[in-house]
């Protein structure tokens, strides 16, 4: 019979060498999770600001919403805003407040509001005449190792149909 007392310095080291190997695959799944996880939050984060624009086109629908451009005129009660300049208003705090909360994308508009008809994308169909795009763009946070080939793109784009 065999005399074994314990480890052999060759045992011992075998399973150290299998151990550090899964540690360095754990390690690597959590830095893709918490990349994963900034994406999620992104993702989240574009909804609620395309959800809140919603709300003020819904509010304010004597505005052409089509022809809008960046505004930050002040409306005080003296002074109050037409629906248009009003219009031109919100579309710049939506504007600043997605580029204050998420990564600007590198090439492309942050926001844009088009008339979905004719659009025929998965998120605007163009259901209805007056059917509005909101469309929200922001550099991915998951796709920065620059070395190895990605399915996916360097910009997330939300879509969101509004019908005023």
């Amino acid at each position: 019979m065999f005399n074994s007392r314990g480890f052999t310095l060759i045992e011992v080291l075998i399973s150290m060498v299998i151990l550090a190997i899964g540690l360095l695959g754990l390690a690597a799944m959590q830095g893709i999770s918490l990349r994963d996880n900034q994406d999620a939050y992104n993702y989240q984060q574009a909804t609620l600001l395309a959800y809140e624009m919603q709300d003020r086109i819904r509010g304010n629908n004597d505005a052409n919403w089509t022809t809008v451009t960046i505004g930050t005129g002040d409306c005080t009660q003296a002074t109050p805003c037409d629906s248009q300049t009003m219009a031109n208003n919100d579309y710049g705090y939506w504007k600043r407040s997605v580029e204050a909360t998420l990564p600007i994308p590198k090439t492309g508009n942050s926001v844009e509001i088009k008339s979905s008809v004719g659009m025929n994308n998965a998120g605007c169909k163009g259901t209805y005449a007056t059917s509005l795009c909101l469309i929200t763009r922001w550099a991915r946070t998951n796709n920065k190792d620059t070395n190895k080939a990605s399915k996916l793109s360097d910009t997330a784009t939300y879509y969101l149909e509004v019908t005023p």
